[in-house]
């Protein structure tokens, strides 16, 4: 399995109101081995240190070896969804960031700078500082955050012991990631409700993003092609979380 979509999208630490603004990695089992972005704010400790720093943006704030302390920044914008969305559900163990020339080594396996990935065994998500960094310079600074959404909803449908999670099947493997899809799109949603998007999100500008990423895939995918991403995506942009069980009616996330 590899990463989600990559939008482009802007991130933006919000105080009081709502703004006025008018790869891949791998997610792994134990037993196996152009648009303008918009912005993202973060309902932690760190939004006066950040809306101090950055000017009220995370776009374009943080260098390359301040990947850690980007991550630090989002993670409590992913977290708030689950735990608002899911109280019941325990959060992953732990996020793992890996640093350029370190690795990772877990109950999955080594992880390097390159990932982007879930280990249910261990119930922790690996984020490798190269592959954040070219999220976030290359497709804005709520890609990695919608990123990280995509490998949080791989510890949601663990815990919620998802029949197809972790299904040696290639439709079963499609069916997970198409969802892990639509349950970022439903955090973009929620981030856009607490005013922490800049701008208004503009799905057709994501689509060409999109695209290259599916043509990546071949017969042997593991991933929906770029339109399902995309339809994946907006389906709960539009709809809700709710719209996610539609890829398995029989096990309704909500």
């Amino acid at each position: 399995m590899k990463l989600p979509l990559l939008l482009a999208l802007t991130l933006s630490v919000v105080l009081a109101g709502c703004a006025a603004v008018g790869g891949n990695g791998t997610d792994r089992e134990p037993s196996r081995s152009s648009s303008q972005p918009q912005a993202t704010s973060t309902p932690s400790n760190m939004t006066t240190t950040v809306s101090t720093r950055c000017d009220g943006s995370l776009e374009g704030c943080f260098t390359y070896s301040e990947m850690d302390d980007y991550l630090d920044a989002i993670t409590p914008m992913v977290a708030s969804f689950f735990e608002a969305e899911f109280e019941n559900v325990a959060a992953p163990r732990n996020i793992v960031y890996v640093a350029r020339g370190q690795g990772a080594r877990g109950a999955c396996g080594v992880s390097d700078s390159q990932a982007y990935e879930y280990c249910s065994a261990n119930q922790t998500i690996y984020v490798g500082q190269d592959l954040l960094w070219t999220f976030y310079r290359q497709a804005g600074d709520a890609a990695p955050a919608i990123g990280l959404a995509h490998e949080w909803a791989h510890h949601l449908q663990f815990m919620l012991d998802l029949p197809a999670f972790g299904a040696p099947t290639q439709a079963a493997a499609i069916g997970i990631e198409n969802q892990a899809d639509c349950i970022a799109g439903a955090w973009a949603k929620y981030a856009k409700d607490q005013c922490w998007l800049e701008e208004d999100d503009d799905l057709d500008d994501a689509a060409g993003l999109l695209q290259a990423i599916g043509s990546r895939e071949g017969p042997g995918r593991d991933h929906g092609t770029a339109a399902e991403r995309l339809k994946a995506f907006e389906m709960s942009y539009k709809g809700g979380i709710e719209a996610c069980n539609s890829y398995f009616p029989r096990s309704p996330l909500a």
